[in-house]
């Protein structure tokens, strides 16, 4: 018969190396705002996994850690009213190399036509866009963002008991 000791640090043991693999691999994300209604909504929880640049591809939903303090042009102070958060979460459109001048209006302020947005992702920079493009800001107003500041690819919505 087992000794009491053993047998529960044959069960405490990988309860602590799963949890350690879980938090060192995944995120857990809260959106906030209307920018990607329909697919994901204000207060909806998602569960991100930390992706290595190869695995991001067009369509994936991804988080973005936003740049602040001094010099940091990607966060403004409010939106409509409201604090900015340091992380967004949009969907990758282009990839390196890829031509964006289709997703780039005319009647936008900040668009083709400033000549601050490349026509061409840059290399090691995704082109994102939020599902409900007139509540977003993007990649068309911020330009393409460094792979480096994606914190993860979205696997899916968690669903909470009782909400």
């Amino acid at each position: 018969m087992p000794a009491p000791l053993t047998t529960a640090a044959a069960i405490v043991a990988p309860m602590m190396l799963t949890a350690f693999l879980v938090r060192r691999t995944c995120v857990l994300l809260d959106v906030s705002g209307p920018s990607m209604m329909p697919t994901y909504r204000d207060g909806d929880r998602l569960l991100a996994v930390r992706a290595p640049r190869g695995l991001i591809r067009r369509g994936a939903v991804v988080a973005i850690r936003l740049r602040t303090g001094p010099g940091s042009h990607d966060v403004e102070d409010t939106i409509e009213g409201r604090p900015v958060a340091t992380c967004m979460i949009k969907r990758v459109v282009a990839l390196p190399g890829d031509d964006v001048s289709h997703h780039l209006r005319a009647t936008d302020p900040a668009h083709a036509t400033s000549g601050l947005i490349p026509r061409v992702v840059p290399l090691g920079h995704v082109f994102v866009l939020g599902d409900h493009r007139e509540a977003s800001r993007d990649s068309r107003h911020k330009g393409p963002f460094p792979f480096d500041q994606i914190t993860g690819v979205v696997l899916c919505k968690i669903r909470i008991a009782g909400t």
